[in-house]
């Protein structure tokens, strides 16, 4: 047996580096990062101040050069521009109802993010405006029934345009701090739970197209309790034509883009938008002398041109709390689905993505949500389905997300009394398309086939999204992902365990050891910390344990808490806990918390252990380790493979052999850093993880298998 101390010096390289730093140093590290993020910045900022006009000279010339040049590019961008701003008049407008702001809010938001994100953003052809995922939470500040419920209509919509503006700055601090990287930590099927949730929402913020108000001129400045049902009772034919409408819609917007040619050219929104007004009041107001409810009849509409306002607001502390709270959930929701859009994008494109470019259009996205609040508009976030077609169009540069707001604020100015006529009802057939297309489908797949953990994420975030909100819902599929992936990972640490005769290294002299070597796979964190300490036994253990970390990582204070208890409970009874191969952060990472002198003690380069019999056989080509105990080996078996009678026979008949006692599960083969390795089984080992001795040959005999 070998006991006693072992060589101080015998430390890994990586050890020997590592040094605990002074108790409070992370408050002036902290400091040092803070500062130098700040002054990395604010050069940024100093670099783009002082370079802009040679660079937007030189940007002017290369644009006007390139246009010149390719005419035809400049065509197709314009009016892929013109093509989506048109689409968006009808979902803009049903936004700022979902939201509970006046149709020009949502239009001026439109015309802001397209234009700012369209000439800053992180992906040209990219198109943003108002869309629904934030339009669904921006309720919750303007309705009458919502937190701010206390407050006057028009002070709801002042605090509405202040979180906008706090809530992109936010975003271009997510910007600055490069946090647009983090998304990567979203699962799939909570991305899939987040697309369902809002979807739901968006259904079920249509439904007010299907009540009535005769208390108020304006449907929207009715309270929640005058408004009324319309029921075939009281309101037959109101209803009727009201689904007529939503219906006509859908047909329309499912089955116009089928027509060859002109179904390719015209938006089916546009088609059904035009026939529902004309239906209205062609047929159901002059014929019958029954009409629906108009945008003119829900809100205010005039075309006037954005105008500066800053948002004056109560200064109360549930006032000012709920603003930061809700810009912080906006930010959070608009920079995922941006990103989002931008990496979905990428892909049609078959670009390259960038982080760079992901933090870029955070940058423009903020900008554009500031300046929307200090111009009394709802924001937005980048919008999928008309950046898909924007880019499907063939538009590939910022000329075409440009004009689109550039379009939009057009028509603002030009069409406004017309935007006045349209139906409600229609614009709720065309939310009700959007839904069909933002639900998920695959969905019910995976509930019904998929892994009981992904259907749990699914449930769990859609339910949250619906009843709470869309940014604590993407939080919590990533907590319950993460935690069901550290339960997975914890059972995915294992080990090879040999009980060898040894010579450890000291101070030059060999001195022999009976050693339980434990070759440690996978990653130990507080998931796998107990799989790693249920491998080593105080009372069954020999003197030594040696662990190598080879093929392990130690991830987190649990890990070295694990290793320091079985180190701890070792030494007690009189044992010693050998460390080797430990990864240069595995070290790090043992030394921060660890003590040193205990350390250096036991981490111990991998040179210093040798295998007591191929250290007597350091001449010859053929050599033996036993995986099983030493002092339990049979010595009527065979300790080296030229022991074997059948491999004295020739190639063939040792192929033969081989194959047949494989087939019988009485060897095992394998080939391991060169050399063939075959394993003989023995079921009546008792040693702890073995399965058999191992019997390695060197290459000169590596012919004679199969």
């Amino acid at each position: 047996m070998c006991k006693g101390d072992f060589d101080d010096s015998a430390i890994d390289d990586a050890s020997q580096d590592t040094k605990r730093d002074p108790y409070f140093a992370f408050i002036p590290q902290i400091a040092r990062y803070g500062a130098n993020v700040i002054s990395g910045e604010l050069n940024t900022v100093k670099n783009a101040v002082v370079g802009f006009p040679s660079w937007s000279k030189q940007f002017s010339m290369d644009t006007y050069d390139f246009y010149k040049k390719n005419p035809r590019t400049l065509f197709d961008e314009v009016v892929s521009g013109f093509t989506v701003a048109i689409m968006q008049v009808p979902e803009s407008i049903a936004f700022s109802f979902v939201a509970g702001v006046p149709p020009q809010s949502g239009l001026h938001a439109t015309f802001w993010m397209a234009t700012i994100t369209g000439i800053l953003g992180g992906k040209p052809g990219m198109i943003s405006g108002a869309a629904g995922a934030l339009a669904v939470v921006v309720t919750e500040l303007t309705a009458d029934d919502g937190v701010l419920s206390y407050l006057s209509r028009a002070d709801r919509l002042n605090v509405l345009y202040m979180t906008m503006f706090i809530c992109g700055i936010m975003q271009m601090l997510f910007c600055v701090f490069r946090l647009a990287k983090l998304v990567r930590l979203i699962p799939e099927t909570g991305m899939i739970a987040f697309m369902d949730g809002l979807a739901i929402i968006i259904f079920m913020a249509q439904l007010p197209a299907f009540q009535k108000c005769d208390a108020q001129e304006l449907f929207i400045e009715c309270e929640v309790s005058q408004r009324e049902w319309l029921t075939f009772q009281d309101d037959t034919w109101p209803l009727i034509f009201t689904l007529i409408h939503v219906g006509m819609c859908m047909f329309i917007m499912k089955f116009f883009g089928k027509i060859p040619l002109v179904g390719k050219i015209v938006p089916s929104s546009l088609i059904a938008l035009l026939l529902g007004t004309v239906v209205e009041f062609m047929l159901f107001r002059r014929v019958f002398g029954v009409g629906t409810r108009t945008v003119g009849q829900t809100a205010q509409m005039n075309g006037d041109l954005p105008r500066f306002d800053w948002p004056s607001v109560p200064t109360d502390s549930n006032t000012m709390s709920t603003i930061f709270s809700y810009a912080i959930t906006l930010a959070t929701i608009g920079s995922v689905e941006s990103v989002l859009t931008l990496q979905a994008c990428n892909e049609i494109t078959d670009t390259i993505p960038k982080v760079s470019d992901s933090n870029q259009e955070l940058f423009a996205q903020g900008l554009a949500n500031a300046v929307c609040g200090l111009f009394r508009a709802m924001g937005g976030d980048a919008m999928i389905g008309q950046s898909t077609i924007n880019i499907m169009n063939g538009a590939r540069h910022r000329v075409s997300s440009t004009c689109s707001g550039l379009f939009m604020l057009l028509f603002v100015i030009a069409i406004s009394s017309f935007i006045e006529m349209l139906p409600i009802a229609t614009l709720t057939g065309v939310l009700f398309m959007v839904v069909l297309s933002t639900f998920q489908w695959q969905t019910f797949h995976i509930l019904r086939y998929g892994r009981l953990s992904d259907s749990l994420v699914i449930v769990l975030v859609t339910v949250i999204a619906v009843f709470v909100n869309l940014a604590v819902a993407i939080g919590a599929g990533v907590i319950f992902s993460a935690l069901v992936h550290a339960w997975d990972s914890g059972a995915c640490v294992s080990a090879d365990i040999f009980h060898k005769r040894m010579t450890v290294l000291r101070d030059g002299e060999k001195n022999e050891c009976d050693v339980k070597y434990v070759h440690v796979k996978g990653s130990i964190f507080f998931g796998s910390a107990r799989h790693f300490i249920e491998l080593f036994s105080v009372a069954n253990d020999p003197d030594v344990v040696i662990i190598d970390f080879q093929d392990a990582l130690i991830i987190d204070h649990s890990a070295v808490a694990a290793i320091q208890g079985i180190t701890h409970r070792f030494h007690q009874a009189g044992k010693e806990v050998l460390l080797t191969n430990l990864a240069k952060k595995s070290t790090g990472r043992i030394y921060r918390t660890g003590d040193h002198e205990v350390l250096n003690k036991q981490i111990q380069p991998l040179a210093h252990f040798q295998d007591l019999l191929e250290s007597d056989n350091e001449g010859g080509d053929i050599c033996v380790a036993f995986n099983g105990a030493h002092d339990d080996a049979d010595p009527a078996k065979p300790s080296t493979l030229s022991d074997i009678p059948m491999l004295h026979g020739p190639a063939e008949d040792v192929n033969e052999e081989l194959e047949k006692l494989a087939h019988n599960g009485e060897v095992s083969l394998s080939f391991r850093g060169g050399e063939l390795e075959m394993v003989m089984m023995d079921k009546n080992s008792t040693s702890e993880g073995v399965t058999g001795r191992s019997l390695i040959a060197s290459n000169d005999l590596e012919k004679s298998a199969p």
